[in-house]
Formats: structure tokens, sequence, C-alpha cells
């Protein structure tokens, strides 16, 4: 017992610190493993349905006479291609635990070269100056793309592809002879460039189809955001029941300035309590161990209840015995009053059990009481107080 109480107050003089990065970076690495199979389906998802998005516009091409359109769909279907392949190999690595962190940039940038080429052959097939990139579909799924990132909870990976989203779509504008004063090109000019059919029906619906799973993954960002903070907290509360080794009033003390001081320590007016069990040698030589285990957990019991009852401190069990104090943390008038009424009812607790229990020979107890001044602090090296 001793040595388990040494223990737990080294380890919960840690707890607020364990509760941090170091003990969460396990957590944040399975987190982001589970991330990255979520982002995997979200990209086949996507795909999958752009894919039948771009089916839906080529067959109104087709019936339309759009031939150009269809044709563009086309290429851009094998943009979507690359995207389903991306999906399929992130979920490949997983389910393999081939996974690694550096793999993450490696398939933002993915992503993002993907979404860019869509954008580079949209504005080539329309003719359109690099003014026009905000009118083309590709563009949508930038946000979407930095959504997902947002599941690993890594920012240098949602920096990374931040930063690919507005250096290519930089390169891109200038590419296509742009700048900041070119005003854009006239509804003749768009026309005549074939532009116009950025703003068609279909062109439209990927626009809104691409916003609305924007909105989805948002959804999804804040479910596992909040998932993942009930783990943490959950994780914290398990360590901070170490706390149960020591008595409440002191716990809360052995953390920052107030452990410090108590180290130091000071002399204070505190009454003393100590409660054994009278011949328990005797009785543990004839009693199976299991079964004295259990006995020895009954007595501590009524001795924690009657402690609680008027305000005792149980500074430790000793085997079959306890020691408690009265006044600490701060001394109070009538800690002797408590302290004598708190044997009483340890008195009165045990006469009951023997009555309940019928116990041959019966249970008996000893009790000593002492009220002076003593010396209170902590002792003990870092790693045993």
């Amino acid at each position: 017992q001793a040595d388990r109480r040494g223990f737990a107050v080294a380890a919960y003089g840690d707890t607020m610190n364990d509760i941090g990065p170091t003990a969460l970076t396990p957590l944040l690495r399975e987190a982001e493993t589970e991330a990255e199979l979520t982002t995997g389906w979200v990209r086949i998802a996507l795909a999958l349905a752009l894919a039948a998005s771009l089916l839906i516009s080529g067959r109104i091409a087709t019936v339309t006479g759009y031939d150009d359109l269809a044709r563009r769909i086309g290429l851009a279907g094998l943009a979507l291609g690359a995207l389903l392949a991306l999906g399929v190999a992130s979920l490949a690595v997983v389910h393999t635990r081939r996974y690694a962190s550096w793999m993450a940039f490696v398939f933002t940038a993915g992503d993002a070269t993907t979404i860019l080429l869509l954008v580079w052959v949209t504005l080539r097939d329309t003719h359109l100056d690099g003014n026009w990139i905000a009118a083309v579909p590709a563009v949508w799924a930038a946000p979407l793309i930095l959504a997902l990132g947002a599941l690993r909870y890594r920012p240098g990976v949602q920096l990374w592809a931040t930063g690919l989203f507005v250096v290519g779509l930089g390169l891109i504008a200038a590419a296509f002879e742009t700048s900041v004063f070119l005003q854009p090109s006239s509804a003749t000019m768009l026309a005549a460039s074939s532009g116009v059919d950025l703003l068609s029906l279909p062109a439209n619906l990927i626009r809104t189809f691409i916003l609305a799973l924007t909105g989805v993954i948002t959804a999804l960002v804040m479910l596992r955001a909040g998932r993942l903070l009930y783990r943490g907290v959950k994780e914290a509360s398990e360590r901070a029941s170490l706390a149960r080794f020591l008595p409440a009033e002191i716990a809360p003390l052995m953390v920052g300035r107030d452990l410090a001081a108590w180290r130091r320590g000071r002399r204070q007016e505190m009454t003393v309590l100590f409660v054994d069990l009278r011949d328990s040698t005797a009785l543990a030589e004839h009693m199976d161990p299991a079964l004295l285990s259990v006995f020895v957990s009954a007595f501590r019991r009524r001795v924690m209840r009657a402690a609680q009852a008027h305000g005792g401190m149980i500074d430790k069990f000793i085997g079959d015995g306890a020691l408690l104090i009265f006044g600490v943390p701060e001394p109070q008038p009538d800690d002797a009053q408590r302290a004598v009424r708190c044997a009483r009812e340890i008195l009165r607790l045990v006469a009951r059990w023997n009555a309940k229990r019928r116990f041959d020979p019966p249970v008996r107890i000893g009790i000593g009481l002492h009220t002076g001044e003593a010396f209170c602090g902590v002792v003990g090296a870092s790693d045993r107080l």
C-alpha cells in the first residue's frame, strides 16, 4: 500500500502535464490514420459523384448539340480518374498499415495537382484569360480538399495544401496573360470563345454539388473533433483517477506553486487519530488471503465513512491500521472535538459490524488521539513524495 501511495503521489503531480501534447501524441497519430482512411473514401465518393454529374452533363451536351462541351467533359473525366486512383491508393496504404505521416503531403499534393490540371484544361479549351479562373467549376473543389485536410489535425499539411492552391492558381492565371488591372472579357468575347458554357446548367450543377459536399465535409470535421475531444477528456479523467490513492484534501496541493510551498513545510496545530485492528496477525494466519482482503477493505470503508462524516483526512492506511489527521490543510478551532466524535463513530460502526456479521471472536480495535503542534509538509525525492 505504501509503495502504491508513493507511486500515486508522484504520478498525480504530473497528471496535468500528462494531459498535454505528450499524452495526446498517440491519440493524434491514430486520428491522423483514421482521417486518411476517411479522406480516401471521400476522394472515391467525390470522384464517382462528379463522374455521375459529368455523365449527366455529357448527355445534356449530346442532346443539345454541344459536341465541343462533351469533348471537354471527357478530358475532365481523366482528371477524375486520377482522383479516384488517389483514393484507392490511400485506402491501400492504410489497410496494409504502411501509412506514414509524410504520405499526407504526397496525397495532398496529388489532390491539388488534379484540381489545378482541371482548371488549366478548362481555361485552355474555353480560350479565356486568367481573370475567368473563378468561373471554372473545378476551382470550387479546392475548399472541399481543404475541408478534408482539417480531419488530420496537422496544420503543416493544411498550410502545404493551401500554398499549393494559392501558388498553382496564381501561376495558371499568369500563364493565361491576366493581371489585377485587366477587366473581364466582354459578353461578346465570352460567347465567341465558348466560355458561356461555364455558365451553363451542367457547370452550375457541378458547382452546387461541390458546395454541398463542402458543407457535409465541414460537418464531418465537427463530428470528428467532438469525438476526439470526448476521448481526450475521458483519458484525462482516467489518469486523474489516480488521485483516489491520495486524500482529497491533499491531491490538489501536489501541483504548481502549492507543491513548492508544501516542500518547505510549516508548523501548525493539528489532531492525530490512529486506529488499528487488535489481534489482526492471528486473524490473518487462519483466514484465506482473498477473504482477508475483503475483511480489511470492509474495515477501511467504515473508517473512511467516519472520517468523511466528521471532516477528518485519512493520511494513510497501513495494513489494518489508519492514520487520520484533523486540521490539514488549514487548522480549525474544533479539530480535537471532531476527532473525538470521529473515534466514537468508528466504535459505533465496528459494533454494528460485529452485530451484523456475528464475528467470533468479535472484531476489536484500538484508537489513539493526540493534539498539539506538528510539522506538516511534503518530504522525499521528486519521484517518491
